[in-house]
């Protein structure tokens, strides 16, 4: 069974599109955050759920599937307007492969402000199939 996952992919989008990022790591890897002028902007990015779009195919082993992905960006305010639309763009309409629908902006939402800094967190969506 082929993994539709495509973290790496993203991790590498995001890191060529974003030169802006003083961090792009995978959340669930990524090191704590402990110099905040030197590591923001930082995003940090997740599988964060898969599910399916529909039933699986009777004749052969296939099913749409949804994967979502989850960011992390924790930057200064001055910074945070452009550092989510370079995030914006690099990933909207972005096909990550053949096999890849086009990734879709689900939402977004500020989880906490302090000081200077903003954790923002949105998710991002791509269709794409499960196959046997």
């Amino acid at each position: 069974m082929n993994d539709p996952d495509i973290i790496d992919a993203m991790l590498q989008r995001v890191r060529d599109q974003c030169p802006g990022l003083a961090t792009v790591e995978e959340a669930w890897f990524a090191e704590p955050i402990d110099n905040f002028d030197a590591q923001t902007p930082a995003a940090a990015i997740y599988l964060a759920e898969d599910g399916a779009a529909s039933e699986p195919e009777t004749i052969r082993p296939t099913q749409r599937i949804t994967l979502s992905y989850g960011i992390w960006l924790v930057t200064k305010r001055a910074d945070f307007r452009p550092q989510r639309q370079a995030l914006r763009s690099a990933l909207m309409g972005w096909e990550p492969t053949e096999e890849h629908e086009p990734v879709a902006y689900r939402g977004g939402q500020t989880t906490d402000i302090r000081g200077e800094l903003i954790w923002w967190r949105e998710f991002w969506n791509v269709d794409t199939w499960l196959r046997g």
